[in-house]
Parts: C-alpha cells; sequence; structure tokens
C-alpha cells in the first residue's frame, strides 16, 4: 500500500469524521472503498492494458482484433 496525502474542505473533513466513527473505521478506509467505487473498473482496464501491451511487445505475433480482445475480456467477467 503506498501513502499519499489529499486536502478536503472543513466540512468535508467533519462529515468524513462522523461517518468514520459511526462505521467503526477510519477515514482513510472511507477514501479508499470510494475511490474503489468510482474508479475501480478503470483502474482494473488500464491494468489489463498495460499486460495486453507488455505482451505484445515481447510477441508482437501474438496480438488480436479488439472485437476478440472485448468478447475475451466479457467471457471472463460473465464466467
Amino acid at each position: 500500500m503506498k501513502k499519499t496525502m489529499i486536502y478536503v474542505s472543513e466540512e468535508t473533513h467533519k462529515g468524513l469524521k462522523k461517518l468514520a466513527f459511526e462505521n467503526d473505521t477510519s477515514i482513510a478506509e472511507l477514501i479508499r472503498r470510494a475511490v474503489d467505487i468510482v474508479y475501480g473498473e478503470d483502474i482494473e482496464d488500464i491494468k489489463d492494458m498495460e499486460e495486453e501491451l507488455a505482451r505484445y511487445q515481447n510477441q508482437p505475433g501474438s496480438a488480436i482484433e479488439l472485437e476478440e480482445y472485448l468478447s475475451r475480456k466479457k467471457a471472463s467477467v460473465s464466467g
């Protein structure tokens, strides 16, 4: 896990502090959950793209058509 610092308004901080207390968790955990909900799928897409690019760079002949890639991805999500 990496550490990062963010700035939020005093009002937001008060709200997060109250929510964290009510949910018996930390402000940091609330923020991690929110980021996962909002950006989780995009982050996974970036990871998948980087893996595919690395595979292509190692073996350019392994490239597949976009439609085939999307079909495989859809199948992996469904199954």
